[in-house]
């Protein structure tokens, strides 16, 4: 069975719980290491299970899963307590912070939060200062700056280790999107205004109301494939289940804010691919008014994963030739540390020119 249609498997298991039995050749090792690869690990447990599909496996595939969920489960504890001490030391201070994707999903969506186990956990604050603010104050708690980013990189990457071993790694953002086509695309303050809080966790640290995550959710895979980063189903669930909350009257706000931010194909191209690959659920009317507004909009929501079509999109987003100026430098030469994190260890003139001949290659794909 190859990755592509073990990929085909595991988005039919999302969508129904009872897809059809896998090979028995199929070790319970590569399942693991395909729903790990999309990040469905313990969703995919739950859904067979609940579902009535768990017969579909044979023991060794069960006993694979079983135990990795279980373990994500226990991850999910640890993490709990590092927000706790994050949402403690932040908000002693003052400041305003909204929790992101998957650990903000994972609180308010999901039905169990460990079937939303992330990698990272990411925040967004008010301001460059206040992420400065925060990494300092963070640093208390044992965790480290990775690489001094540009002013055109709009987040700050922090982890803490522990004997060695990587515990947490936090992105710190200062703009809801790391690009800079996207980055004007929500204020804060918006953003903060409708903000929803998180059971157990601290009043001061919020997640983005339902609406706002949904626009976000579609921004964010967009983001990724724009840096080829390889699409994944927990994305494509997470946008099953808010459309599955979603009211009439959600839609609505939806597309008038797909239609305030020209954002109705970046939102059109995800809840297509969220309903075809693991069968969410869109009314066609919200579908025909994205069509409609997408239509009108100059970016081509086809092009999202042309990394030179996004690349142009992003340098006409910027207000003034230096800007431009500006923002071509940092993405050419970026800081030494940020080069050692891309592209390993090494002398400083090896690593620049692995990274020329990166975007060379990407330039004449």
């Amino acid at each position: 069975m190859d990755d592509a249609s073990l990929r085909d498997w595991l988005a039919a298991a999302l969508r129904s719980g009872r897809p059809p039995p896998l090979p028995d050749a199929l070790t319970g090792q590569q399942l693991l290491d395909a729903a790990e690869r999309e990040g469905i690990t313990a969703l995919l447990e739950a859904r067979l299970r609940t579902e009535g599909g768990w017969g579909a496996l044979t023991e060794p595939q069960r006993n694979a899963l079983q135990t990795h969920a279980r373990g994500l489960a226990a991850q999910w504890l640890l993490r709990v307590a590092d927000l706790r001490q994050i949402e403690q030391a932040l908000c002693a201070a003052g400041m305003r912070v909204l929790l992101l994707k998957g650990s903000a999903l994972a609180l308010w969506l999901y039905p169990q939060p460990h079937l939303r186990m992330g990698g990272d956990i990411d925040f967004l604050l008010e301001s460059p200062a206040a992420v400065t603010q925060a990494a300092e104050l963070l640093t208390a708690q044992g965790y480290a700056r990775v690489f001094e980013p540009g002013d055109t990189h709009f987040e700050l990457t922090l982890r803490r280790s522990i004997d060695g071993v990587m515990r947490a790694e936090l992105d710190l953002h200062s703009h809801l999107l790391n690009a800079a086509a996207y980055a004007g695309v929500f204020a804060f303050e918006e953003l903060w205004a409708e903000a929803q809080s998180l059971p157990d966790i601290g009043a001061q640290l919020r997640a983005l109301s339902p609406r706002h995550a949904l626009a976000h959710a579609c921004l964010n895979r967009a983001l990724d494939m724009q840096n080829a980063i390889p699409d994944r189903l927990k994305l494509l669930y997470d946008l099953r289940l808010l459309a599955a909350r979603a009211t009439a009257g959600d839609w609505d706000a939806l597309c008038a804010l797909a239609q305030e931010k020209r954002i109705a194909g970046v939102c059109l191209r995800s809840l297509e691919d969220a309903t075809s690959d693991v069968g969410a659920t869109v009314p066609s009317s919200v579908t025909q008014r994205l069509q409609t507004l997408a239509a009108t909009e100059p970016l081509d929501y086809w092009k999202l994963d042309d990394w030179r079509y996004m690349q142009w999109q992003n340098l006409r987003a910027l207000p003034s030739l230096g800007a431009r100026l500006h923002w071509l430098r940092q993405r050419l030469f970026p800081g030494a540390a940020q080069l050692r994190e891309l592209y390993g260890e090494g002398p400083l003139w090896r690593l620049i020119l692995r990274r020329f001949r990166r975007g060379l290659a990407r330039l004449i794909a």
